[in-house]
């Protein structure tokens, strides 16, 4: 019997014991998945499978955005999880199972730890830059030594002036987290990704039982800077970062990220991945640079299984991109 793609529900027993058997990070589990899920209702496991039964899985999320059907290998990334010398076949199954589910377009990232995979045949790929800080076996004196002085400098700075770095304890931190989180996309004048539900999601499943950080940088008691770290084997990822923009002569935004840092070199992490930024978003690139980060290349596939949908769709991007169409966005996903 050929290879078939199927589609698995993400607490599918035979899904959660392939994936432990084989190397993957977190957000290709199923513990991710069940986060996302408290964001996009459709989050599932396609699966290749043949005679001896399952060989590939790729976690995908099907966003309806819109008239537009888009589903999402991987979210905010994450590749195929398997034998990859079969992607061939897999990803001419994945086609046609997506279009019987009326997808209109499938979009794969693909980060440098998945740099040997072969793009989508036929894929339009868009570049954006991937940037981690590799510890190398150094112990924190090392990295921080390694580290830039004005750097050095915010850091201490900002500990000399009161800034305080604490692990977050209770559901009141969740809240100012998330509260500082929409803050940090109004100034940026984009709309809120991850909704409140899911950092809740993130905080159960994941910084709870010990697999991340959310730490919450303080001035006098308030909350003025925070982030979330999530581990996965020895790599350490920045999920999400966010400041109330208050008290930013302190720098707690450096406190804070030099705080996860230093746990993660603790907990014996290789890697401190500060993912992804747009590739024309220089402010981003240049702040995330000065850690000592090196580049790697990033890209999304993008494979159109619709053409006339897709060019509706991109028609009808520009509105996006304007001061109204941000204003409608964010009415419409306000949290």
């Amino acid at each position: 019997m050929p290879a078939q793609v199927r589609k698995r529900e993400i607490d599918d027993p035979a899904v959660a014991a392939f994936i432990s058997s084989h190397a993957s990070y977190v957000f290709q589990q199923p513990v991710w998945c069940r986060a996302l899920a408290s964001l996009v209702p459709d989050v599932a496991y396609y699966t290749l499978e043949d005679e001896g039964g399952v060989v590939l899985v790729q976690p995908a999320a099907r966003l309806t955005l819109g008239f537009f059907r888009l589903l999402y290998c991987g979210l905010p990334y994450g590749g195929p999880v398997g034998d990859t010398s079969r992607l061939a076949e897999f990803f001419d199954g994945l086609g046609r199972a997506a279009r019987a589910e009326g997808i209109h377009r499938i979009r794969l990232s693909r980060n440098f730890y998945d740099a040997d995979r072969a793009d989508l045949p036929g894929c339009k790929v868009q570049e954006a830059v991937q940037q981690v800080l590799h510890f190398g076996g150094r112990t924190e004196e090392q990295v921080w030594e390694s580290l830039k002085p004005r750097v050095r400098r915010d850091v201490r700075l900002g500990a000399k002036r009161g800034v305080v770095v604490e692990p977050a304890v209770t559901e009141a931190d969740c809240e100012a987290l998330f509260r500082m989180y929409t803050l940090t996309m109004a100034r940026n004048e984009t709309f809120v990704v991850w909704k409140r539900e899911m950092i809740g999601k993130i905080w159960e499943l994941l910084i709870r039982p010990g697999q991340g950080e959310m730490l919450i940088a303080r001035v006098q008691g308030e909350p003025v800077a925070g982030l979330i770290s999530l581990y996965s084997g020895k790599r350490c990822f920045y999920f999400l970062g966010a400041s109330s923009g208050e008290n930013r002569n302190l720098c707690p935004n450096d406190a804070v990220i030099w705080e996860a840092i230093r746990r993660a070199i603790a907990r014996g992490c290789d890697d401190f991945d500060f993912m992804i930024s747009a590739s024309g978003d220089t402010p981003l690139i240049e702040f995330k640079e000065k850690w000592n980060t090196t580049r790697q290349r990033f890209c999304f596939c993008e494979w159109d299984l619709a053409p006339l949908a897709c060019r509706l769709w991109k028609v009808s991007l520009p509105l996006a991109g304007t001061r109204l169409g941000r204003w409608i966005i964010r009415q419409v996903r306000r949290p």
